[in-house]
């Protein structure tokens, strides 16, 4: 049976350390408590050097992606449900961090704790980790005695966006990799066996067709301007991206594919339930719905929905509900603002909220699987296209120089 080191308080104030075993960490704090003691740490024996061997060996590193955060809550709303004390917790977390990125930033964390900061205030010295949504709920859990929970719903929330995202990827990525080895099959094509040809061609005296003479222009600028072309590639790579992380240019792109007809189904519908999701977490650990809101417009990610609560946030505190203003702004389906509208008239928002993004979770994956329906094909197709083009170009030289004509 595992052992673990406790170091914690009777009745009188006096300390006592020791080991218990048990089961697993929340039976032994079960039992801890059972014996009248107030816990201060609580942790597996040996787990400093678990943490030494596991970063000794070099972990994942890098940096702190969703599902380490994942994986971070579900682990804190455990360890606090069972009683065990904050910065037992913490300890507990950065020892067992497979990531040692997290477990530096858990280290962080639990020496704000220990000087007395509140729990919510030592995430802030992390924004790039914790978001607003984060912190903001953990400081509402603080407030009213109810941490555990409100780490459960974060748990809840996190998963839910980190399965959304895994079904995005997932589709897309069959599509996208038989795209790029296209490309990558049509250029092999263009500069190792057009040249072959050409060179045929030009020892045999036959006049080209015009297709032929295009695809040997385009070898030819390929084999000898490649490095320009791949320039290109990456400066409008670049570009594109210092352009997509301006206002302006986030909030024109954001417009450009929520309103395409193949995309903007799957953007619409993975937003709308971005922002039913996170604003319902919000409502439902008692943030204020003027707060809520205004954590939704910085953490949704979508230049069309964050606008659009910006306009309700602002009509909601001259007195109006959400759903009005929210449907005024034509960016949701009618079935969204109908049922908020609902969820206002009776008490029941987060509940609605809950409801919608259950409903918008399904059909952005849906709408995924019919996209990929259509990219696959397509796909296919302008790469049949582009073998037939070059086949063709190819093979109509070859028949005049076996019949000896011209053209």
């Amino acid at each position: 049976m595992p052992t673990f080191v406790y170091q914690a308080r009777d009745r009188n104030g006096a300390v006592s350390r020791g080991e218990i075993e048990a089961a697993g960490i929340r039976e032994a704090a079960a039992k801890l408590r059972e014996q009248g003691l107030f816990i201060s740490s609580l942790q597996p024996a040996g787990a400093g050097r678990v943490q030494t061997e596991k970063k000794g060996a070099g972990g994942r590193g890098g940096r702190v992606v969703l599902r380490d955060l994942l994986l971070f809550t579900r682990q804190f709303a455990v360890l606090i449900r069972a009683g065990v004390n904050l910065s037992a917790c913490l300890k507990i977390m950065e020892d067992q961090a497979e990531n040692p990125a997290l477990a530096e930033v858990i280290a962080g964390i639990r020496r704000d704790v220990e000087t007395g900061n509140p729990l919510h205030q030592a995430l802030e010295r992390f924004p790039k980790i914790f978001p607003s949504i984060y912190i903001h709920m953990v400081e509402a859990g603080e407030a009213g005695g109810q941490l555990e929970t409100v780490l459960e719903r974060l748990a809840d929330y996190f998963e839910r966006e980190f399965m959304l995202r895994k079904k995005i990827t997932g589709a897309l990525a069959y599509p996208l990799v038989i795209a790029v080895v296209a490309v990558i099959a049509v250029v092999l094509v263009m500069v190792l066996i057009m040249p072959v040809f050409v060179e045929m061609f030009t020892d045999a005296g036959v006049e080209l067709p015009v297709a032929t003479k295009i695809l040997i222009a385009v070898s030819n600028f390929l084999g000898a301007y490649w490095y320009l072309l791949l320039l290109f590639v990456v400066a409008a790579g670049v570009g594109f991206n210092y352009y997509r992380k301006t206002p302006q240019g986030k909030m024109k792109i954001d417009q450009i594919l929520y309103r395409m007809k193949i995309i903007g189904p799957v953007v619409q519908k993975t937003v709308i339930a971005r922002f039913t999701r996170l604003l319902a977490t919000l409502l439902d650990s008692g943030i204020l719905i003027t707060t809520s809101l205004e954590i939704v417009e910085r953490a949704v990610d979508n230049g069309v929905i964050a606008s659009s609560v910006a306009k309700a946030r602002l009509n909601l505190t001259k007195g109006s509900g959400l759903a009005s203003p929210l449907a005024d702004t034509g960016v949701y389906p009618a079935m969204v603002t109908q049922m908020i509208a609902v969820g206002e008239e009776t008490g029941e928002l987060s509940t609605m909220l809950n409801e919608i993004a259950d409903f918008y979770e399904k059909e952005a994956g849906y709408a995924v699987e019919g996209l990929t329906s259509m990219i696959e094909p397509m796909v296919i197709i302008l790469m049949g296209l582009a073998v037939g083009v070059i086949v063709i170009a190819v093979v109509i030289p070859m028949m005049q120089i076996s019949s000896g004509a011209t053209l």
